[in-house]
């Protein structure tokens, strides 16, 4: 089965996470399809029960799930 996403992480020596979400039109053409993704990596990075402090995370997009997939991409990137 092929991912849905690539994360990456880094050190970045503030108090603090950040977080980039890389969505190339290559993937998901459509900028609705694009930013509906955006949008759900920021809400599991939001609601994550523990932050890792002091990271850099981007995330890259590999492929865009249907809408009725959206569940299992959301369990992927919690993983």
């Amino acid at each position: 089965m092929r991912r849905h996403f690539r994360v990456y992480a880094r050190s970045n020596g503030l108090a603090r996470a950040r977080i980039g979400i890389i969505a190339s039109r290559r993937v998901a053409p459509r900028a609705v399809d694009r930013n509906r993704m955006k949008r759900m990596v920021r809400e599991v990075f939001r609601t994550l029960g523990e932050r890792p402090a002091g990271m850099d995370i981007v995330v890259e997009l590999r492929r865009c799930p249907a809408r009725s997939g959206h569940s299992a991409a959301r369990a992927e990137l919690v993983r």
